[in-house]
């Protein structure tokens, strides 16, 4: 004869999904997949920053500027978004001396 045996289960809503991934970081049980969790689950829901961004390059860029190295745009387009949203102070002149470093940068490849 087959029994059934039913169990319980009791459903906690989760109001806040990354923390409850995140109260699990340290079980190892878990930690290959909470890992995965955050890492997809913290990914901007929107594409406004990545197009900003892209069109911040895109002035960077200039046809003087066209041979700029990956590493070069990469950590202007960071000092660039940094200042915008107050997280590094930068004056005009700073701002300028960073734009004659490219231009020079630029002028050296060229020769």
């Amino acid at each position: 004869m087959l029994h059934c045996f039913q169990q319980e289960v009791q459903i906690h809503p989760v109001r806040d999904v990354v923390v409850w991934w995140y109260d699990r970081l340290h079980d190892p049980h878990w930690n290959d997949l909470v890992r995965m969790a955050l890492t997809y689950l913290t990914l901007p829901a929107t594409s406004a920053e990545p197009e900003r961004v892209f069109s911040g390059a895109k002035i960077t860029l200039s046809d003087r500027r066209c041979r700029i190295g990956d590493d070069v745009l990469e950590a202007v387009e960071c000092l660039k978004s940094w200042q915008r949203d107050g997280m590094i102070a930068a004056t005009k002149e700073a701002a300028k001396s960073i734009e004659q470093m490219l231009d020079a940068l630029c002028e050296e490849d060229l020769v």
